[in-house]
């Protein structure tokens, strides 16, 4: 096939969706559906081996919010990248975890350990990171607050009225902050350790009103 050829078959192309419900990810249709998708890519060994890698990574971001997330798994291509998607409704009352954990001999949550699973514990209380930040917002349009190290620093879209994080935006503010040097230090050290950080182009959230996306980019 030529390269213009090979290029025209890559462009739109999109897995079909899977349901994703409140009890369970699917972990073994989705990778059998990865797999099938990646191939149609027509990758090279490489490429194809570490889309299966980021894909069993969100598998596992997604085991980590299911119990609170309901909505659709898929992936999608261009010529450019291809992105793991995901898209629905969180809802998991962070009071409540915070009650059991105070229960625990740290008050910690043992779970909550890596890069991926800070983005699932997002995931599930997005709601409620978005009430605070809202009323922490100041006139610059940005912030950190006291969560940063779950979700970094966030930007609003003032056109279509989302709150938007990206890994590159959070590898950038752990390169430039210098304040707290201990955890960020900690906070470097982690992401550069995780799948996501080493394997994908970028991992974007979106949160619009009762909605989350979550959607993971590899530079094809």
């Amino acid at each position: 096939m030529a390269k213009e050829e090979k290029k025209a078959a890559q462009a739109r192309r999109e897995s079909r969706r899977l349901a994703i419900g409140r009890s369970a990810a699917p972990t073994a249709e989705a990778m059998d559906m990865a797999e099938e998708f990646v191939r149609g890519l027509e990758l090279d060994a490489k490429a194809a081996l570490r889309m299966r890698l980021l894909t069993e990574e969100v598998l596992e971001l997604l085991k980590g919010i299911v119990d609170g997330f309901s909505g659709l798994f898929w992936l999608e291509s261009d010529e450019t990248e291809c992105r793991i998607c995901n898209d629905g409704t969180a809802e998991v009352d962070l009071k409540t975890e915070r009650d059991l954990l105070s229960v625990s001999s740290d008050g910690k949550n043992a779970s909550v350990k890596g890069f991926t699973a800070k983005l699932a514990r997002f995931a599930r209380h997005y709601r409620e990171y978005m009430e605070r930040i809202n009323a922490l917002m100041t006139l610059s349009g940005s912030v950190c607050s006291e969560d940063y190290l779950y979700i970094g620093a966030i930007q609003p879209d003032s056109e279509a009225t989302e709150v938007l994080w990206s890994m590159v935006d959070y590898k950038k503010f752990l390169d430039e902050d210098e304040s707290a040097a201990d955890q960020i230090a900690a906070d470097r050290d982690e992401l550069q350790k995780s799948i996501l950080g080493n394997l994908a182009s970028d991992v974007r959230v979106g949160v619009k009103d009762d909605r989350i996306s979550i959607t993971v980019v590899r530079a094809l």
